[in-house]
């Protein structure tokens, strides 16, 4: 589904100019400083990524590192190569290539993540508040200064227009086809009233579908992996703060009952909704989908997709937690006065989080209304009557 951009090409091309300049600065400085007790340490965005790994944290270092450093990289420079080849208006001289490295960072978009980090440092900053003193740095604010830029580029970045910048189809007088399927990704449909559909799409070179492959069973297989860890991703400690000796481990509930202790209600509710409340969502939702297309359920579809697309837009979010366990333990190295590590329930959380996201992209909501046909035509078409008044 395309979302309308305003100001289009033109306009989304300096911010997204502007975003690659606040990721060099990102890069170069320290997001944040501490001090405890005379000691002071700062931590550069990599810094995090490095001490999980000291730590013994592979997992969790080398998936910080992917959502906070490659993707955001990879998808700004994708972007900014796409719009400087289509800004005069004129299709692209490699318009296979464009077209790719624009479908890479469609996909990339919802795993580059700095904005999910940017809310993590603001919880971390709060919880170093109650035993350190804590100050933003030029790269805490250039990130800021990035999810600016990075959201006035995707306000203003309209996919249908790049895609038709990239390749231009006129209107055809052929009349429509009977059967086609559509690419996921550019959007782009392909007839095929007289054979076989191609297996890639003609513009964006992605896969073609008319459904997704073994939908349901695959998302039925990360759904049951994500609700086996979602046990000892909430019973296990994610972290351990030691402040002058004392200290215990802690879990994601107990991290909300210290900040509402602290009186910091609103993050306490944040965390709570994004790191509890959220997974809770994803897996059952997910859950009521799979259980509803096997039954060939047609109760309350149109409500199960606009489920469905809230879980997808939300997952990931969870991610709060796992950043500023990083950027705690990044910042938080003092021996003996003080502390943090990283514990075995952040790894599992993480998979959580990761897994859904998967399972929420694998799962295909057209199979809902396919399997509810079968079972009952005549109320899928009560539903489809229903959309059409209402929507």
């Amino acid at each position: 589904m395309f979302r309308n951009g305003r100001g289009g090409v033109r306009h989304a091309l300096p911010m997204a100019v502007a975003s690659a300049l606040m990721l060099l600065l990102i890069a170069a400085n320290p997001l944040m400083g501490v001090n405890i007790q005379g000691n002071d340490r700062t931590s550069l965005v990599t810094t995090g990524v490095e001490i999980l790994a000291d730590q013994g944290m592979w997992p969790l270092s080398l998936l910080v590192g992917a959502l906070v450093l490659a993707a955001p990289f990879a998808r700004i420079m994708a972007v900014i190569a796409v719009l400087q080849r289509v800004h005069d208006g004129r299709p692209p001289t490699h318009v296979r290539e464009t077209a790719r490295l624009f479908a890479w960072a469609e996909k990339l978009r919802p795993w580059a993540m700095l904005d999910v980090f940017l809310l993590g440092l603001l919880v971390g900053y709060s919880r170093l508040k109650g035993f350190a003193n804590a100050e933003f740095l030029a790269g805490g604010l250039a990130l800021g200064g990035f999810v600016l830029a990075g959201t006035l580029m995707d306000l203003a970045l309209d996919s249908r227009r790049v895609w038709q910048a990239i390749d231009h189809v006129p209107p055809s007088d052929a009349p429509a086809p009977r059967r086609w399927v559509a690419c996921t990704v550019c959007q782009r449909v392909h007839g095929c009233d007289h054979g076989p559909a191609p297996d890639r799409c003609t513009r964006c070179h992605s896969r073609l579908h008319p459904r997704e492959p073994n939908s349901l069973e695959r998302t039925a297989a990360l759904v049951s992996a994500g609700a086996v860890l979602y046990i000892p991703a909430n019973l296990l400690p994610v972290m351990t703060v030691v402040n002058f000796g004392q200290g215990a481990p802690s879990t994601i509930l107990s991290g909300v009952h210290e900040l509402a202790e602290a009186g910091l209600w609103p993050l306490a509710l944040l965390v709570f909704v994004a790191s509890v409340a959220v997974p809770v969502l994803k897996l059952a939702g997910l859950g009521w989908f799979l259980l509803a297309a096997w039954r060939r359920s047609a109760a309350r579809l149109h409500a199960r997709t606009r489920l469905y697309r809230i879980i997808d837009a939300i997952g990931r979010w969870s991610n709060i937690d796992v950043f500023m366990i990083a950027i705690l333990t990044a910042l938080v190295q003092f021996g003996a006065v003080a502390s943090v590590r990283a514990d075995p329930g952040a790894i599992a959380f993480a998979g959580v989080v990761v897994l859904t996201m998967i399972a929420s992209h694998i799962f295909d909501p057209r199979v809902m209304w396919d399997r509810a046909e079968e079972g009952a035509p005549d109320a899928v078409q009560n539903e489809q009557g229903g959309m059409t008044r209402h929507g």
